[in-house]
């Protein structure tokens, strides 16, 4: 059996690595949600999110707009006008059975929008988790455990991988425009 001095030296040593895995976990989370950051990391992730299904609805739009005008190029002629028939009905075929599966290409829009909805459901939730136990165990704890993480901006060809400027950091799109020009 244990004797006293021993078993309060084992709590003891049992305290201090709960005490250690609490601290480690609040530097964690101060990196993900730290209360002195202007905007934190899990909202820009959601923001981003959001440009992206709000650009992929956008150029679909375009996309089936464009298709609905060369659908409506290829109408049937009337028989009295000399009709369709021969290599031109053929085309014209070919060109609707196009559009058709730009159409069903585009459903894409729809699908991929829902999932990333999903995603930035369960990031907004795990953001309020993590202000909750921030609150909860007070901002100054966290403030006291670590810095905000600095981000530094990107230079020369690395800068060219953060595309387009969505809520003011990346490039603006004139920018990637003008590579392409």
């Amino acid at each position: 059996m244990l004797g006293e001095d021993e078993t309060i030296g084992r709590l003891r040593a049992e305290l201090q690595d709960l005490s250690d895995k609490i601290q480690r976990t609040m530097r964690e989370v101060a990196t993900i949600r730290h209360p002195m950051m202007e905007n934190d990391r899990v909202q820009s992730a959601v923001d981003e999110l959001g440009a992206i299904v709000a650009a992929t609805e956008y150029a679909t739009e375009q996309i089936l707009t464009a298709a609905e005008t060369i659908e409506s190029s290829f109408e049937p002629r009337p028989a009295e006008a000399g009709g369709d028939s021969g290599p031109a009905a053929v085309g014209r075929e070919a060109a609707i059975e196009a559009v058709t599966s730009i159409y069903e290409a585009c459903n894409f829009q729809d699908i991929t929008g829902q999932r990333i909805t999903r995603v930035m459901t369960l990031l907004r939730d795990v953001d309020e988790r993590l202000v909750a136990i921030i609150e909860h165990v007070g901002r100054d704890h966290f403030v006291a455990e670590a810095k905000p993480p600095e981000t530094k901006p990107a230079k020369g060809d690395e800068a060219l991988l953060h595309g387009p400027a969505s809520g003011g950091g990346g490039l603006q799109q004139s920018s990637i425009d003008s590579l392409f020009a």
